[in-house]
């Protein structure tokens, strides 16, 4: 297990005019959106069925893993929406799941349906807290909504097994967990949105401790979007007007060892996921590895797909990184000659919370991406752009991108493809991309007809006006770390047969007893650093506000619910560093790597919930805690506050 900890990070690009690739394929075909489903505004209330299933689904585009194959099929446990109130729109057969929007003061009533098997072979008899298990299992979790961590609303410490589970696997998840989150067949989800709940880009995806990265590879996630027509981002007059983008980035990680056909599909294993031969032998005979396996990164269930846009056009993306453990930078390059400028970037909301800068100007736009990284930041703007650029697995952005005022093609790339060891100031050099093919290409085009479309970027005034979270102030905040979180991983000699296990504060995941309470209302300060290697912190049901990293501050309030965290110096001398340097700089202060600090407050909600690294082969290797959040009696009195401030129009 060990050895596949360090995972290969997604790509780097850069905006501007300059020297292209010397390899570039033509436009691919048009994106595609998910099926999408809306909650009713009369009954405010969605309620969906969604089944997983293994079934074969085709990848449009060219195979990554063959150059002889275009549109390859692949047999994923995928997810589907089989029932809904109100109706959905059609659906498109996509190795995503369906777009689901709901509003503030909902109703969401989800039922989960297990339709596969049990399987021996598949780990649905194991239990390990460092190695991977239980791929038939699966549950939900709804990454970033504040909602209750309690049953039967974002509990993910509930195990769905299939119908056919013998009593014997069921009853020692009974005895670990507990009866009522061991269950058969299917579960009902409920959860009530808080009425200030603020609207961006959430998702949905399997949170069964041990077979994350197996459900993810399997394309087992979907794009959650909270919409607030009245003090949310849909509010204002250019999202409205604006054609919207939904990209969910996946690395579908199959077996590229078989056809890849309808009569022979590529196949999503344990070795191609985990390549762990032992771990996934499951007491059986050692497991061959794959020849190929698939690492290229798809959007929507698609690869290389295009996106067309008109010269000045303002479009809404929302972009969630859906990988298992990858970094993706929002900047494009210029291809096929291109002269004219990238399309800018404009940040409307980070992890779903508007990003409000502080204004007195009614004109200025929202916060731009850079053009690229700093790769040696000297103030807290510096940080903002690096913290803005890299979308790390699990974050989102919402985006208004806007294209330039000539035509022109531009290129998403993953960084594995510039291959390894550049430092971080070096990603963003087309030169890096000689011979390789992007994950999604931009083309803008003249408008040949007298068609209207969107121009307008809302204004940074307007962002300060949306429901966002109430400022954490320095009076409330302690003066020192309150919590700290250090991740690392051990040697062989414990969890063997893993290669070692990934830990936090040097222990693995313990779902039969807390490490670590926090107090409802609570202000703490939290320190984040990683021992070693490249991690993504996420703590659920409540965001936080970031203060500083290493030696610099960040300019104001950005809210977020996972935290990209790169490795110490050491380690990225000694080529243990799965990305290429920290977002303050390329050699961390004194050869350490890079504290981050944010500020939390829990609030309205006390139970169980978990904080991991969201490059889920950590987490699935042990790189998680069970969290409480105890009544504010239980633990030092806090000074309480509302979660979201809203602004009336």
């Amino acid at each position: 297990m060990r050895k596949k900890t360090t995972r290969k990070l997604a790509g780097l690009a850069i905006m501007g005019a300059m020297t292209a690739p010397l390899a570039v394929l033509a436009d691919g075909a048009p994106l595609q959106l998910p099926q999408s489903v809306s909650s009713d505004p009369q009954s405010k209330s969605l309620k969906v069925e969604l089944e997983v299933k293994s079934e074969a689904y085709t990848l449009t585009g060219p195979s990554p893993t063959s150059k002889d194959l275009t549109n390859p099929v692949v047999k994923a446990r995928g997810i589907k929406l089989t029932d809904s109130k109100p109706t959905a729109s059609q659906p498109n057969g996509l190795l995503v799941g369906p777009t689901l929007r709901i509003r503030p003061g909902d109703k969401f009533d989800a039922k989960l349906i297990n339709s596969l098997s049990y399987s021996e072979s598949e780990g649905d008899g194991s239990h390990s807290m460092t190695n991977p298990h239980g791929f038939d299992v699966i549950n939900l979790h709804t990454h970033g909504l504040h909602v209750s961590p309690n049953s039967p609303s974002d509990n993910v410490l509930i195990s769905i097994y299939p119908q056919d589970t013998p009593f014997t696997p069921l009853g020692q998840c009974r005895q670990e967990s507990g009866k009522a989150n061991c269950v058969t067949g299917h579960y009902k989800y409920s959860y009530a949105i808080p009425a200030n709940h603020p609207s961006g880009t959430y998702w949905y995806h399997a949170h069964k401790h041990g077979a994350v990265s197996m459900h993810l590879a399997d394309g087992f996630a979907g794009a959650l979007i909270v919409e607030d027509p009245k003090h949310g981002l849909e509010s204002l007059p250019p999202v409205k007007a604006a054609q919207e983008q939904i990209l969910m980035l996946q690395e579908v990680q199959y077996d590229g060892d078989h056809k890849g056909d309808s009569t022979d599909p590529y196949q999503i294993t344990c070795m191609s996921v985990y390549g762990n031969n032992t771990g996934c032998a499951f007491g059986g005979s050692n497991l061959p590895t794959p020849t190929v396996t698939n690492n290229a990164i798809s959007v929507n269930g698609q690869f290389q797909p295009s996106i067309s846009m008109r010269t000045n056009e303002a479009q809404l993306w929302r972009v969630i990184n859906g990988t298992i453990g990858n970094v993706v930078p929002m900047c494009f390059l210029p291809l096929n000659g291109t002269t004219a400028p990238s399309p800018a970037s404009y940040v409307l909301a980070t992890d779903g919370v508007a990003l409000q800068r502080p204004t007195t100007n009614t004109t200025d736009l929202p916060v731009l991406i850079g053009n690229t990284p700093v790769a040696n930041p000297v103030n807290g703007n510096d940080i903002l752009n690096n913290e803005l650029l890299f979308l790390a697995a699990g974050q989102r952005l919402d985006l208004m991108v806007k294209a330039p005022t000539k035509p022109g093609t531009y290129g998403l790339y993953d960084s594995s493809v510039a291959g390894a060891g550049l430092p971080i100031g070096q990603l963003c050099q087309a030169s890096a991309y000689t011979n390789a093919t992007p994950i999604l290409t931009v083309s803008v085009t003249e408008s040949a007809s007298e068609i209207v479309y969107n121009m307008a970027v809302p204004s940074q005034a307007e962002l300060n006006k949306l429901t966002a979270p109430a400022t954490i102030t320095e009076e409330q905040s302690p003066q020192l770390p309150t919590q700290g979180v250090t991740y690392g991983f051990t040697t062989n000699t414990y969890a063997d047969k893993d290669g070692g296990a990934s830990v936090v504060n040097g222990r693995v995941f313990n779902p039969l007893r807390s490490q670590r309470n926090l107090a409802l209302n609570q202000v703490d300060k939290w320190a984040i650093q990683s021992a070693v290697d490249t991690h993504m912190f996420h703590i659920h049901i409540n965001s936080f506000q970031l203060v500083s990293r290493g030696q610099l501050k960040y300019p104001f309030p950005v809210w977020r619910d996972t935290l990209l965290v790169n490795c110490a110096g050491v380690a990225e001398t000694n080529g243990g560093c799965s990305f290429p340097g920290g977002l303050t700089g390329a050699t961390p202060l004194n050869n350490y790597g890079e504290v981050v600090q944010f500020l939390q407050q829990p609030l309205d909600y006390t139970g169980a919930l978990v904080e991991h690294c969201h490059n889920v082969s950590h987490e699935d290797n042990g790189m998680m805690e069970l969290v409480e959040i105890l009544p504010s009696s239980q633990g030092k009195k806090g000074k309480s506050g509302n979660m979201h401030k809203v602004h009336s129009h």
